[in-house]
């Protein structure tokens, strides 16, 4: 999940430190946050991140220091679901209940590992060991199209690895496997960074820019006008490119599972743009054009908008002005997003 990878930046600076990560494992009825939820304990008392609204991270905290000095996995449970002070929660009435795994980790050549995967925009399956009271075991680590990252530090038996194989096809963020009584596993899907391309450069582009930076996505600014695109009005951005559309998709790949917004204002570029998206393979995780819809028939030569082009961009919040424009162009690139744990909810509400 993406909590991992921000995590894992903060891991990266300050490699001489301990720390606990928290993982929501299960969630029985309903919480504050679900499965694959992370928070993150430092061994100096510094911790990042929220597993509940708040009734939780003091009690965690004091377990935590536990692990930090133990280097041992712990498994917590919290029954959330009483609406007096006799069950956890005093009297929270959250309706849940909630399992969460604490393991110590430390900077090193694993985490570099998978850093370097994320960094560029993969995401890597994780297959876990989990055993309370020991200490973690490094995870065998596979692509998403199952294939292993380097060498596997334990065997992946049939049955392990049928129950791998399912879990990349389900997408999922999550799942905790329990074999036997001694054999239980903790599959999950690490998200690196999310591209997201804009093309443009207007005055309208900049509070996009600088919402999607504080939402953990990367903005890369292409536009051919030096006088708008620079760090004074994008310092947000991770990439600012003085380029115009043709000649940087003629020289430049846009990364598998990137966003993208076009957002040129200007006619012949965006439909340069959106003719070239609609050759790619594989496919993008979204693409949304501002303007109206008649104006993005006119760009296509069709009256028909294909499904996976959001236009106009943007959730309908009858938006006024590049601010609150900015608000729903955010929200629609988060539900984008979050897509596959909802799925993945859905799923597990229609188990039930």
């Amino acid at each position: 999940m993406k909590e991992f990878y921000n995590f894992l930046k903060m891991i990266q600076k300050n490699a001489h430190q301990s720390f606990c990560i928290a993982t929501v494992i299960e969630v029985i009825g309903s919480a504050y946050r679900h499965e694959g939820a992370k928070m993150l304990f430092c061994n100096n008392g510094q911790r990042y991140g929220t597993i509940s609204g708040g009734c939780l991270e003091e009690d965690l905290q004091v377990h935590t220091e536990e692990v930090l000095y133990n280097k041992l996995t712990k498994i917590m449970t919290y029954d959330l679901r009483a609406e007096d002070d006799i069950g956890w929660g005093q009297g929270a009435g959250c309706n849940g209940k909630v399992r969460i795994l604490l393991e110590s980790l430390q900077w090193g050549p694993y985490f570099e590992t998978v850093f370097s995967h994320l960094e560029i925009g993969k995401h890597i399956i994780s297959v876990r060991k989990v055993k309370e009271g020991e200490i973690s075991t490094m995870p065998a680590l596979f692509f998403t199209n199952g294939e292993e990252v380097g060498t596997l530090p334990f065997a992946i038996g049939r049955e392990l690895n049928t129950q791998v194989m399912e879990f990349i096809r389900e997408e999922r963020p999550l799942k905790y496997v329990t074999f036997s009584k001694d054999e239980d596993y903790l599959m999950e899907r690490l998200e690196g960074e999310d591209f997201l391309y804009i093309f443009g450069a207007g005055m309208d582009v900049e509070p996009v820019v600088r919402r999607a930076a504080e939402f953990s996505f990367s903005p890369i600014v292409i536009d051919p006008r030096e006088t708008r695109c620079n760090e004074r009005n994008f310092p947000n951005g991770k990439e600012l490119i003085v380029e115009h559309p043709e000649r940087y998709l003629a020289s430049n790949e846009i990364k598998e599972n990137s966003y993208v917004l076009i957002m040129n204002h200007h006619f012949e570029r965006d439909r340069y743009v959106l003719n070239y998206l609609q050759e790619m393979t594989p496919p993008l995780k979204y693409v949304g054009i501002l303007g109206p819809r008649e104006r993005t028939k006119r760009l296509l030569g069709s009256t028909k908008i294909p499904e996976w082009l959001h236009s106009p961009v943007g959730v309908d919040i009858h938006a006024e002005g590049a601010e609150e424009i900015s608000i729903s162009i955010l929200a629609e690139l988060i539900k984008e997003r979050n897509k596959r744990r909802a799925l993945s909810r859905k799923r597990k509400w229609a188990m039930l």
